[in-house]
């Protein structure tokens, strides 16, 4: 975290930092002034746009809701939401022409890809099949049987779905897009065109769109605040953290401002900031809800639902970028820990010491 204020410190005072932009190895001056606040024009126009990520944050803000819905028990209609786009509430986004299932874990291997993409689609069957019905029953949850503990709603094996499902897209989606995707050289790198403009660059609007996954619930109102709310996603998570709240913010106005001014080293060091500093509050929070579950009284409604929110997070793992450019976890290592937690009875069986040894163990990886 010092290290991530150090670097924001100086970049916000404008100090001249010298990179190798031109040519026989000549050293060129490449400074950045930056606004306050996410705001960015040319000409008078404005070049900020990212109403694909708003509308997707809000599409998965309705499907939550299904899965809290004891009537939601056609998964038709779900896998529509999901992977179609259509079939909402908000008829703006039924028409956006936007969706989410494609988008989930979308830069990761074929094969990883399609296995992430899976285990959503099963929740979906899952809830739909079983959760929801035995919610309508009145059924009382216990091991094998999907039902209600006190106000939480649990599958047979003692799990929250929606929570699954909010927690696992942190990563998949918002954290994998950002970091994986829209913040990487593909996206952002030297060869991307930073030229041609209508009424932005394709470099300036692959960095818009990465910053709309973290901030776009609130649409284009809120590009002038680090604060966000509405939010289900990363952005709800981000904020718990004041510090890593700001140095987020800042390094998106940072490395957006230095796109505008051609400074290729101030972009990639403000992207390395913001993928580093995310994948923290997702690596913090895994380890914070185990300890939470193994706190809790024994098989209450509240350890089933920290449980439920830890084993998002631990799933959403996968998808971070350490100082090295790799994730904390890979896919096959999330599944372990996955797999333990679902051994047997899942949840209905899992004690204090394995989860505060499995917390342990992720802050230790991760530099927590």
């Amino acid at each position: 975290m010092k290290k991530f204020n150090f670097i924001k410190a100086v970049l916000i005072s404008s100090v001249v930092i010298f990179s190798s932009c031109g040519t026989d190895n000549d050293v060129v001056e490449c400074s950045v002034s930056s606004p306050d606040n996410y705001v960015f024009s040319h000409d008078g126009t404005n070049t900020v746009s990212f109403g694909g990520q708003t509308a997707r944050l809000k599409m998965v803000g309705e499907i939550l809701d299904k899965l809290e819905d004891e009537t939601a028990t056609d998964v038709a209609l779900l896998n529509e939401m999901f992977a179609n786009g259509t079939g909402f509430a908000d008829a703006t986004l039924d028409a956006s022409g936007k969706q989410v299932r494609s988008k989930t874990a979308g830069y990761q291997t074929a094969t990883v890809k399609a296995n992430v993409q899976a285990m959503f689609d099963s929740w979906l069957v899952d809830y739909t099949s079983n959760v929801a019905p035995a919610m309508a029953a009145g059924t009382q949850a216990a091991p094998g049987v999907p039902g209600w503990v006190d106000n939480r709603e649990l599958n047979a094996k003692g799990q929250e779905l929606d929570q699954f499902f909010a927690k696992g897209l942190i990563g998949a989606l918002c954290l994998d897009q950002v970091a994986n995707g829209y913040l990487s050289e593909a996206k952002i790198g030297d060869g991307v065109d930073n030229v041609t403009r209508d009424p932005y660059t394709d470099m300036e609007h692959h960095w818009d769109e990465g910053y709309g996954y973290i901030y776009g619930i609130q649409g284009a109102e809120g590009i002038t605040s680090e604060e966000i709310s509405g939010d289900n996603l990363l952005g709800k998570y981000l904020t718990k953290y004041e510090d890593h709240r700001a140095t987020v913010y800042n390094a998106f106005i940072e490395g957006r401002q230095a796109i505008v001014e051609n400074c290729s080293e101030v972009r990639d060091e403000q992207a390395q900031i913001i993928k580093e500093t995310l994948s923290k509050v997702v690596a913090i929070r895994a380890a914070y809800y185990l300890e939470d579950a193994a706190l809790q009284t024994d098989l209450s409604a509240a350890y089933f639902h920290s449980l439920s929110e830890g084993y998002g997070f631990i799933m959403s793992l996968q998808f971070t970028v350490d100082a090295n450019g790799n994730p904390y976890y890979t896919h096959d290592e999330v599944n372990i820990m996955l797999d333990q937690l679902n051994a047997g009875n899942g949840f209905w069986d899992r004690t204090d010491a394995e989860l505060n040894q499995m917390a342990a163990d992720i802050k230790a990886v991760c530099g927590l």
